[in-house]
């Protein structure tokens, strides 16, 4: 058994409806599904949500990839807090593309917070922004190593595993 790909990343919103437009504009990623839990279905979920006396909205946003974004509108909700980079947890998404500059510069004109300049490690050119809701983003591009990732990397990561990164595996 093996995992096919990665799926989709989830994050909650303030407005399901401002979410959908925001990431059409920025990024024209269309709404491909849709569906409402009222307080008894979030209710029969507690065991993963953990919440009652609240109403669900969720959505999927596809991706140019075919991965997907899920965004959830819960209400009531509670007020985001600020990243903590070095808190256990996930901290951001990564989006591929193009030309980090251009990038930076078109969502910059449209009025996106940036929380950096576009940054170069190695080859690679990337920054970091926030959605409407404070989410952060980062816009990466990886150059010849995307060829490498996504196209030998099924050949080259078990060497790696084996041979660099065998310290981390039993």
């Amino acid at each position: 058994m093996k995992v096919k790909s990665l799926s989709h990343v989830g994050i909650t919103v303030s407005n399901f409806e401002k979410a959908v437009q925001w990431y059409w504009d920025m990024f024209k990623f269309p709404l491909v599904a849709e569906e409402t839990m009222d307080e008894k279905q979030v209710e029969a979920l507690y065991s993963l949500y953990g919440l009652k006396n609240t109403k669900l909205r969720l959505g999927f946003l596809r991706t140019p990839g075919g991965a997907v974004l899920e965004i959830f509108e819960f209400t009531p909700a509670i007020p985001s807090e600020k990243v903590c980079w070095n808190k256990i947890g996930l901290t951001h998404i990564t989006l591929d593309v193009r030309n980090v500059k251009k990038w930076y510069k078109k969502l910059k004109d449209k009025g996106v917070t940036f929380l950096c300049d576009p940054q170069k490690t190695g080859p690679n050119e990337w920054v970091f922004m926030q959605d409407m809701d404070g989410n952060l983003i980062e816009l990466i591009d990886l150059k010849f190593n995307y060829i490498a990732l996504r196209y030998l990397g099924a050949i080259v990561a078990p060497i790696l595993r084996r041979l660099q990164f065998g310290k981390y595996y039993k």
